[in-house]
């Protein structure tokens, strides 16, 4: 997991890309806008499982053993690209660099975590290192997944930090998906996908008082 903030970039007029916006805008454009343009942010129960799952990683921290060397919690960028966050585990051994990102779910083959994992493949890459594997840690299966670092992940990863940047630019939210994917969304509420799908060819009734809802005590 990343915990990053956009900022400024150190490459003129290019806004920097959290690297977790990248898999937020491959799961839902709104839920990108809403994290990274509105700082709307809402807890539940599969975010609080995502947290306790990373207690480990997100201690910074340094492991030696047999000419392998495993660094916890490490800070990436790319200039080029514009990209900043943290890796949750990357192994090294000799020029060789190997992302590691857990995931509290089941792994998902071609994925949303797949891009971020490109993302820092990407970082990685531009500060010199060979990185032709990366793993996704599924915590539910306690097993890694190896995903090839290979010119078409790469590419979607350079094509989706375009897409981010020029979100964090728009002024206005994108519509809702409004389908299966946002059931476990932590942000329905805030969204409010049923209103904001664009599917609506009437404005609603903000007058009228809506049922109440199913409560989860």
């Amino acid at each position: 997991m990343t915990h990053d903030h956009p900022t400024d970039s150190g490459t003129p007029d290019l806004r920097e890309v959290p690297l977790s916006a990248l898999e937020h805008y491959a799961y839902c454009h709104r839920q990108t806008a809403l994290i990274h343009v509105e700082g709307v942010w809402t807890e539940n129960v599969e975010t609080v499982r995502g947290d306790l799952s990373h207690t480990t990683v997100d201690l910074p921290g340094i492991q030696r053993r047999r000419g392998l060397t495993t660094i916890r919690s490490l800070p990436v960028w790319s200039h080029t690209h514009g990209l900043r966050g943290i890796c949750d585990v990357v192994e090294f051994e000799k020029n060789t660099a190997t992302p590691v990102e857990y995931k509290v779910g089941r792994y998902q083959p071609g994925g949303p975590a797949e891009l971020q994992l490109g993302g820092q493949a990407l970082c990685l890459l531009e500060a010199g290192f060979d990185v032709p594997t990366g793993y996704i840690y599924s915590v539910a299966e306690r097993r890694r997944h190896p995903v090839p670092i290979d010119h078409d992940l790469l590419e979607r990863v350079i094509a989706a930090t375009t897409a981010v940047r020029r979100l964090l630019h728009t002024p206005t939210l994108p519509t809702a998906r409004n389908d299966a994917r946002c059931r476990r969304c932590s942000l329905r509420e805030d969204c409010l996908p049923e209103l904001t799908d664009g599917q609506r060819q009437t404005p609603p009734d903000l007058l009228t008082p809506r049922p109440l809802g199913q409560w989860r005590d």
